[in-house]
């Protein structure tokens, strides 16, 4: 095992730029890799250098700062950190559940990797990834990784709406927090027109449960009021939106259900979202 050597304070969870580049691990954290340089700190006006044409996903999750760190290990392998500030820990987990690629690992609240190539984990309202050059031992990458975790603020409650969904039937890390349209967009097609007026005063979680011997999406959303969840039901029931079986709303909430499955099971999961 890697002894991770890095040890830094906790500062507050809405700290500025600087706290940010902070969270970054210095030289050692695991022997033989050296940072090379100071971290960058991005802000949103210059996001795109960081992260070209994806800062619009960023943005739909509230996205203060983020801040890069390279690293130099054995035989000229190189590694990157970057770290992201959401808006909220419910944001963080969003962009981490629409980012999804690999394999559970524990680290933070929750993390994915590629095993030797990339990891990524949520804490907290951050978001952190890393990828390396070439292949290296796993205990590399979540030496890395869990020294980033310890300096970050502690925090891994789910999205109330997420921590709600029925668990029978519910497919495993396919619950997808999310405000704007386009981040579900690989998963559910709304026309690209904010059909459902989303915005940052909505909560919204797309999940994938087995009904029967089909599989449905559900859509579920949460409106600042009863009157904006209404006017989106009206747009969907007025769509020509492929594959949706049936939408309900019940005070500020939306649950739709899409996909191959029969009314009465599309119903039925409805019912238990919205009891």
């Amino acid at each position: 095992m890697l002894v991770v050597l890095f040890a830094i304070g906790v500062a507050c969870a809405g700290g500025g730029p600087d706290d940010l580049a902070r969270f970054l691990p210095m030289d050692e954290v695991v022997p033989g890799w050296a940072r090379q340089g100071a971290p960058r700190v991005f802000a949103r006006d210059d996001l795109y250098e960081l992260v070209d044409g994806q800062a619009e996903a960023f943005f739909a999750y509230g996205l203060t700062h983020a801040a890069l760190a390279r690293y130099a290990g054995p035989e000229g392998t190189g590694l990157r950190i970057e770290l992201f500030r959401l808006a909220s820990p419910a944001d963080a987990y969003g962009l981490f559940s629409t980012s999804l690629s690999g394999e559970s690992v524990a680290l933070g609240a929750g993390g994915d990797t590629d095993p030797g190539r990339r990891l990524a984990f949520w804490q907290e309202r951050y978001y952190a990834r890393l990828q390396t050059t070439q292949p290296v031992a796993d205990e590399v990458l979540l030496g890395f990784g869990r020294a980033v975790a310890a300096a970050l603020p502690a925090g891994s409650d789910l999205p109330e709406l997420v921590s709600r969904l029925p668990a029978d039937g519910l497919h495993s890390r396919s619950a997808r927090f999310f405000r704007q349209e386009i981040s579900i967009q690989p998963w559910l097609w709304l026309g690209g027109t904010n059909l459902l007026g989303l915005s940052q005063e909505t909560e919204g979680v797309l999940a994938d449960y087995t009904l029967g011997d089909g599989t449905a999406r559900l859509l579920w959303i949460r409106y600042p009021d009863a009157a904006a969840a209404e006017r989106a039901l009206q747009a969907l029931q007025g769509s020509t939106i492929p594959n949706w079986v049936m939408a309900q709303v019940k005070d500020t909430e939306l649950a739709a259900v899409f996909g191959d499955v029969g009314a009465e099971e599309a119903k039925e999961l409805v019912n238990r979202v919205l009891k």
